[in-house]
């Protein structure tokens, strides 16, 4: 189990709110406008220090507080928390202070799965993109400084092309570039592998259909990225950045052989997402040793009843955590929670 207790304070509705989690599937139930994605907010703030609704964190921090904070015991016993004030954030686990966001995520491994997880398959390559990077950086040990390697020569070269430098002041970040993302892309290309068997298992029980991953690389498959950084300097000069690279790279995803953006309906492409997520979350469930929180909002939406079954008994299959939204336990076709939590108003109180 991920999370024993957890108090939130301060956040969005919540002025201040405690529970006890189980150690399986905990639901949550209460009105639209009540709380609850909220609270499955405060969990995501601790495990990636971000929000997934608000661009800032400073938008959680509730009308008239200066500051948040979300507090957890973790099952080794130490307490994990973070606080935020403005859009800055302090965390601390054990008492020992975290400065990467890296380190909360290796200590709170969170997944969501939420009604706005078409936008994995119907916008554009960003998502596919942190989707992939997500999984690669829990399984392949050297992803996280080949990224920060690339990133920093990335912007190195997008600010020599700005300045108009010559090609001798780009060709040192373009041999970074190319080392760093060669290995980027060595890396993505092995966990598509990877997630290619669980993420079509969870695809034909939710959509009796083959689902397909692929990766595109950020270059013309024909060219290294070296050649592609150098044939591409003066194009990249005249746009102020650079625009080859595994920052442009793509997750391809098909279904029954149909690329599947623009050709599954929007109730497909949620279950299309939804069977990544899951399956994805079936993969580093092996990883993570009982430490994985895995988030659901409102699963009901925009499912008939028997795509909403299959949803959920995936779901409990999972080697997780869970905490579930839902109006009410009748809208979950064979559910069975092992501790329900309603909120109203700002405050959350046990269901016995």
């Amino acid at each position: 189990m991920a999370l024993r207790g957890l108090s939130v304070t301060g956040l969005r509705c919540f002025e201040q709110v405690e529970l006890e989690a189980a150690p399986g599937l905990n639901l949550v139930t209460g009105k639209n406008a009540s709380g609850k994605t909220s609270l499955l907010e405060a969990i995501f703030l601790l495990g990636r220090g971000r929000s997934f609704r608000a661009a800032k964190r400073g938008a959680l921090i509730r009308e008239g507080a200066s500051s948040l904070r979300v507090v957890s015991r973790l099952e080794d016993g130490r307490v994990l928390g973070i606080e935020v004030s403005g859009d800055h954030w302090v965390a601390r686990a054990g008492g020992e202070p975290i400065s990467q966001l890296a380190e909360l995520a290796e200590l709170l491994p969170v997944q969501l799965l939420d009604p706005e997880v078409h936008r994995l398959v119907q916008e554009g390559p960003g998502e596919r993109r942190r989707y992939l990077d997500w999984a690669t950086f829990h399984v392949k040990p050297g992803f996280l400084e080949a990224w920060r390697t690339y990133q920093r020569a990335l912007r190195q070269r997008n600010a020599a092309l700005k300045a108009r430098a010559p090609d001798s002041a780009l060709e040192p970040w373009e041999r970074t570039l190319t080392a760093s993302g060669t290995e980027l892309d060595r890396l993505r290309t092995e966990m598509v592998d990877e997630l290619r068997v669980p993420v079509q298992k969870a695809a034909r029980r939710l959509l009796d259909a083959d689902l397909e991953l692929g990766y595109r690389s950020g270059q013309a498959a024909n060219e290294s990225l070296g050649e592609a950084l150098r044939a591409s300097r003066e194009r990249d000069r005249r746009a102020g950045m650079t625009q080859v690279g595994p920052h442009r790279a793509d997750l391809l995803i098909s279904v029954d052989e149909h690329k599947a953006r623009g050709w599954v309906s929007r109730g497909q492409q949620k279950l299309v997402a939804a069977s990544m997520v899951l399956g994805q979350a079936a993969l580093l469930g092996q990883r993570w040793a009982g430490r994985g929180v895995l988030l659901v909002d409102d699963p009901a939406a925009e499912l008939d009843r028997e795509r909403c079954e299959r949803l959920l008994a995936l779901v409990a299959e999972l080697p997780f955590q869970v905490f579930l939204t839902a109006l009410d336990a009748g809208s979950l076709p064979g559910l069975t929670a092992e501790r329900t939590f309603h909120v109203e108003q700002g405050r959350l109180r046990p269901v016995v």
